[in-house]
């Protein structure tokens, strides 16, 4: 079994560890839920996102709710923006790709929420850097171009339907979803 350069694990691993800061900025607040940001940024090599983090000091529960809870303009769920797409057949595609690899999040949110998405993209990014390590060219080609349909098609596109309702908030919210939409656009 050949290993890869560490670089390219590293890269791997250094983007993972942003997908989840993301991921964590569009959680709801709780009372460790700061700690952890600031952990994780540590790893954190993205100037973009890594000052969307130090921002989250504005983040609370109360905020979230006003934002993202039921009956609020801006909904973090991807559902809300499939336009005339069967909701259903969407969530059967989420929960495809989820079993795929294996992805069981600890959350307290639907599989479309933006957060849970978010931690995808990332944990796919670890099992990239996993295959990478061991010199499996084949799984980390199918994890990459997974990860890249998944940001495309469906990450993207709800950042993307999220900014266009936000019109209030932390920045940080803005500029967490313009991250989320952009990496939408370059997968």
């Amino acid at each position: 079994m050949k290993t890869t350069s560490n670089s390219k694990t590293e890269e791997l691993v250094a983007q993972a560890a942003a997908w989840r800061v993301a991921s964590l900025l569009l959680e709801r607040p709780r009372p460790e839920w700061q700690s952890e940001i600031v952990k994780l940024c540590s790893e954190v090599t993205d100037r973009k996102l890594s000052a969307c983090a130090k921002g989250a000091d504005q983040g609370t529960e109360e905020v979230y709710h006003r934002l993202f809870g039921p009956g609020a303009t801006v909904s973090p769920r991807e559902v809300s923006y499939c336009g005339l797409e069967d909701p259903g057949r969407l969530m059967a595609e989420l929960a495809s790709f989820y079993d795929a690899f294996s992805f069981q999040p600890r959350r307290e949110e639907p599989i479309d929420h933006i957060s849970v998405e978010a931690g995808f993209v990332g944990y796919l990014f670890l099992k990239e850097a996993y295959a990478e390590m061991r010199g499996d060219s084949e799984s980390a080609e199918i994890t990459k171009n997974a990860r890249e349909r998944f940001t495309d098609e469906h990450v993207g596109r709800c950042a993307r339907g999220m900014i266009q309702r936000l019109s209030e908030g932390p920045p940080y919210l803005r500029s967490v979803l313009l991250w989320l939409a952009e990496k939408g656009n370059l997968a």
